[in-house]
């Protein structure tokens, strides 16, 4: 459920997924870049070309990402305008309450149904095809051929014995497969599922009860902004020490595109007054 970087430094499922996404998206445009300046048509901007990509590589993808590692480290590492820091935060907690509230009485719900299901738990799939009654509920599960490359998904109804649905369950795989699993084992997968799922939101709220409260997508626009917007300062030793090697590295080759431009329109100024 998670992905662990450091002992202090983990993402979550979505948090790894939307940053992957964020940095294929602004890498596929530095490639892009990268590869018009071997046209023979921009021949004369190849430097240019290469350098913003360089530039964009850096500021939009390395150097956010290592600021986001040093916060999720340390908190402390970078200090933010005050409303900016109380909005992310609230953001951020208001979407642990929305994401997490509800998984306890789902675990609660899936274990009662195996503790008053057990004379059927042993049960394989294909023989609840038809409607399977119990004590407390009715089961029923329908096997089709909805996925690609030829596996099946199976999907377990469970009503009340007034027949409106208390819970439904999926378990992809081949045919096989799933006729051969039981159906204690697809309530007890998904209820070691969200018990991992609730792990991971706990591992969560102590990092926002300890102010780790950033993502990369979520501090990219400051990052890329702060030279100018004050909004994100460096606190700690080593914060100081990359963000002035950040900025050193931009103005470095933002004055040498500048200058290729310049010495270029000179050129041309030249050779139009020799003419």
């Amino acid at each position: 459920m998670t992905v662990i970087l450091t002992q202090k430094i983990s993402f979550g499922i979505g948090e790894f997924f939307s940053t992957t996404l964020s940095i294929l998206i602004i890498l596929s445009f530095c490639v892009f870049l990268y590869r018009i300046s071997k046209n023979e048509r921009y021949r004369k901007s190849k430097y240019a070309i290469v350098s913003l990509s360089l530039i964009f590589t850096l500021h939009l993808i390395a150097f956010p990402f290592i600021y986001t590692i040093m916060l999720k480290n340390n908190p402390d590492s970078f200090e933010f305008k005050t409303s900016i820091y109380t909005n992310q935060k609230q953001m951020m907690v208001e979407e642990w309450k929305n994401d997490s509230r509800h998984i306890p009485s789902e675990i609660k719900n899936l274990e009662n149904i195996r503790l008053l299901t057990n004379t059927v738990l042993n049960k394989k799939l294909k023989e609840l095809k038809q409607l399977t009654f119990t004590k407390n509920y009715i089961i029923y599960v329908d096997i089709n051929s909805a996925l690609p490359r030829g596996n099946y998904m199976a999907t377990v109804y469970i009503f009340d014995l007034k027949g409106f649905l208390e819970n439904k369950l999926y378990r992809g795989g081949s045919k096989s497969e799933l006729d051969s699993t039981k159906f204690g084992s697809v309530i007890t997968h998904d209820i070691n599922y969200l018990k991992n799922k609730l792990e991971y939101y706990k591992i969560k709220k102590a990092e926002l009860d300890r102010n780790n409260v950033w993502t990369f997508t979520s501090l990219l626009p400051y990052s890329i902004s702060s030279i100018f917007t004050g909004n994100m300062s460096p606190i700690t030793p080593t914060a100081n020490i990359f963000y002035s090697l950040h900025y050193f590295i931009i103005y470095c080759i933002g004055i040498g595109i500048f200058l290729h431009f310049l010495i270029m329109n000179i050129s041309i100024l030249i050779r139009n007054g020799k003419s």
